[in-house]
C-alpha cells in the first residue's frame, strides 16, 4: 500500500509541474545517472564486478 501511494505521489508531483510549467515530460535518457555522476557510475560498476568475483583494473581510454 505504501509503494502505491509513494508512486501515485509521483505521478501526481509530476503531471503538476508538467502543467504548471506547460511542458511536455522529456525523458533523461538511459544514461542520465552516468552523465551526472560518471565517477559514482564507475565506482558502482567496479563494486558491482568485485561483487562476482571479478578483479578490475581501471586505464583511462586514449583520445582518438
Amino acid at each position: 500500500m505504501k509503494a502505491t501511494v509513494a508512486l501515485e505521489h509521483s505521478i501526481l508531483t509530476a503531471v503538476w509541474h508538467m502543467l504548471a510549467d506547460g511542458e511536455c515530460y522529456a525523458d533523461p535518457g538511459a544514461d542520465h545517472f552516468n552523465r551526472m555522476g560518471p565517477i559514482k557510475a564507475k565506482n558502482n560498476a567496479i563494486k558491482k564486478l568485485n561483487n562476482l568475483n571479478f578483479n578490475v583494473t581501471i586505464t583511462p581510454a586514449t583520445a582518438a
